[in-house]
Order: structure tokens, then C-alpha cells, then sequence
């Protein structure tokens, strides 16, 4: 059975997704799906000046959802 080619950070559709998201300059691109649950985006990237100036105009096009720390115990 041949061998199909994977997809590195360096492929295509990397830049394709970040393009989608707003993201340049990126460093890391985790993308999370877990079955059952919502999938998590988490981006690591160096920012321009003016790249930051648009962030609150891309968070507004997405739900974003606070990540509570590990370890921590849900307030009753």
C-alpha cells in the first residue's frame, strides 16, 4: 500500500487557514478536535503594531470561549 503525503506547517492549506482566522506571522497553529466537544484553536505568533489594532474586529467574527487554568475547581 504506497504512502500518502502528510501535511506540515509548511503546506498550503496551513497558510490557508491562518489567512481564514486573520493570523500572520505565526509560529504555532494548534488546532484541537476532540470528539463530543468543541474543537480549540490555539495560535502563537509575533504581532505588528498594526496587526494588533485589528484583533477586537477578528475575536468579533468568532465565539470565543475563556480556557480556565488546569488544577482549578469550578466555583459553586
Amino acid at each position: 500500500m504506497a504512502h500518502k503525503p502528510l501535511i506540515t506547517g509548511y503546506h498550503k492549506v496551513a497558510k490557508e487557514i491562518c489567512d481564514a482566522l486573520g493570523l500572520k506571522h505565526v509560529r504555532k497553529l494548534d488546532i484541537h478536535m476532540e470528539m463530543g466537544s468543541m474543537f480549540t484553536i490555539e495560535a502563537e505568533m509575533f504581532m505588528e503594531v498594526d496587526d494588533a489594532v485589528q484583533l477586537p474586529a477578528i475575536f468579533k467574527r468568532f465565539e470565543l470561549v475563556e480556557k480556565k487554568p488546569s488544577g482549578l475547581k469550578e466555583s459553586t
